[in-house]
């Protein structure tokens, strides 16, 4: 049990001894008097108990000293290497964790989807051998959505629904979709689907977008993956919760962007989207990091992690040559850029970066971008105080936005400045922008619908394939023939 839930504890039992050692101390004057203070005394008693269970004891009950430790971040559930790692069990190892958990398929056999016969342990890991989706992530599913992994079936529909696929809120089922094998093998094909085709989906890695109220950006491609397949905050912290508990992503406790250093080693790594990330240079940690912050860890915790990326200088850092050049680090370029500019930007010199030789080797490593001769380093919105036109402004170059639609749709969060004509003049016009990828649209008055895709809109041929990518009828929007025809058509999709 958790120290905190055994604090609790102690300071319950040591109120209602100071209630009983009072209730002691209640004068014998009387013999109604008496009972009266007794029964008062006694329901007063019962009632701050009550208070205080209710108050802690789902604390008390459910702290798991697993996941207590770690606090669920909606912006990152799982890393990509855990989603995809669909070795992480052998099929052996699927049969014993659901024969150990003793729930309703620990014994459970059904048909599955090449006409075989086969246990449940043996039906998710081909799926997951299938479509490469780690055997763990569908026990998960599987308990999440109907509890079979721990319990009994308490009617048959749980196990013709096991992952959820194809039930979408406020409607019925789609019925050609059950199935317990045909559900299991389903929910793998629709994870890795969306790694495979993530431009098809209005949830994405780095896309902040409205999740049960509240404004999450997804920061990989397993965490969109998710919100993709179940739309809610509460659904995938419920995954998450059982992730952790049963298969613990994070060993020892360490999350997602902690600092860690190996013992009796010196090199510093960051863990981040399931991988260690090493420093190779003081001047980057020190950009964002604290030593103080750097948690030591047994050596053989740290190789368990998949080698990532070095840590390079954060996006928008100035840093300057001993030779007196300054760059701008943009998007992984260097773009040269003077000191007048910076400064129109907004940038104070104090910002600027001094490198020392281990900093330029890494600089010597981005790509070298063009010179920076603008204000508009960032994707900006400009508006034209003459025309009231309106720009997606990029460096030295500008997109007409052709209708409102487009705005709200892809820039519901960002700021439009006016600007003065002349301003705009000196800008290269490119073709007009497009609407985002993943965007459901259709045109007044008919029925057909289509998602848009790098640029292009691909048709969605039927209900059941719109549902079955977990697509919502309420987030179709209906757009003019103008943004209809500015994205030209793709190849249908098919499932």
């Amino acid at each position: 049990m958790e120290k905190l839930s055994l604090f609790k504890l102690n300071w319950m039992n040591f109120f209602i001894f100071q209630i009983k050692k009072t209730q002691k101390k209640i004068p014998e004057k009387g013999l109604l008097k008496t009972r009266f203070w007794k029964v008062a005394s006694r329901a007063f008693i019962l009632i701050i108990t009550c208070l205080i269970l209710f108050l802690f004891i789902p604390a008390i009950c459910f702290a798991d000293e697993d996941t207590q430790k770690i606090s669920f971040d909606p912006s990152y559930i799982l890393s990509d290497h855990t989603l995809t790692n669909w070795q992480a069990m052998t099929e052996e190892q699927v049969e014993n964790f659901l024969k150990e958990k003793n729930g309703a398929l620990a014994n459970y056999r059904a048909i599955d989807i090449d006409g075989k016969e086969k246990s449940a342990g043996q039906i998710i890991y081909q799926a997951s051998k299938r479509h490469q989706i780690n055997p763990q992530v569908i026990i998960t599913l599987i308990q999440k959505e109907q509890t079979l992994v721990t319990q009994q079936a308490k009617k048959p529909s749980q196990f013709d629904w096991a992952t959820g696929f194809g039930c979408l809120d406020n409607r019925s089922p789609i019925k050609k979709f059950a199935g317990f094998s045909l559900q299991v093998d389903k929910a793998a094909w629709r994870l890795r689907y969306y790694l495979e085709h993530p431009w098809e989906f209005p949830i994405a890695k780095g896309r902040t977008t409205y999740i049960s109220g509240v404004l999450v950006t997804p920061k990989n491609a397993a965490t969109a993956a998710l919100y993709n397949y179940t739309p809610h905050l509460a659904g995938n912290k419920l995954f998450w919760t059982i992730f952790q508990k049963w298969f613990r992503e994070y060993e020892d406790s360490i999350g997602e962007n902690s600092l860690v250093r190996a013992q009796g080693e010196k090199g510093v790594w960051l863990i981040s989207n399931g991988e260690k990330r090493p420093f190779l240079s003081k001047t980057i940690f020190l950009l964002g990091y604290r030593f103080e912050d750097v948690k030591v860890i047994p050596k053989t915790i740290l190789q368990k992690y998949p080698l990532g990326e070095p840590m390079t200088f954060p996006n928008f850092s100035l840093v300057k040559t001993p030779q007196g050049i300054i760059y701008l680090i943009d998007n992984g370029k260097k773009r040269q850029i003077s000191e007048e500019m910076f400064k129109k930007i907004g940038f104070h010199p104090e910002e600027i970066i001094e490198l020392n030789q281990q900093d330029l080797k890494i600089l010597d490593t981005y790509e070298q971008g063009e010179p920076i001769t603008t204000l508009w380093i960032r994707e900006t919105l400009l508006q034209d105080k003459t025309t009231h036109g309106v720009w997606l402004v990029k460096d030295n170059y500008r997109q007409a936005i052709i209708d409102k639609i487009i705005l709200e749709t892809n820039f519901p969060y960002q700021k439009i400045i006016k600007v003065d004509p002349k301003e705009l003049e000196s800008l290269e016009i490119r073709s007009p922008l497009k609407l985002q990828d993943g965007t459901l649209i259709k045109l007044e008055n008919k029925p057909e619908v289509y998602v848009i895709a790098q640029g292009k809109k691909l048709h969605i041929p039927n209900p059941e394939t719109f549902e079955a990518l977990g697509y919502s009828w309420s987030a179709v929007i209906t757009v003019p023939e103008k943004v209809f025809n500015l994205h030209p058509s793709g190849e249908p999709i098919a499932i």
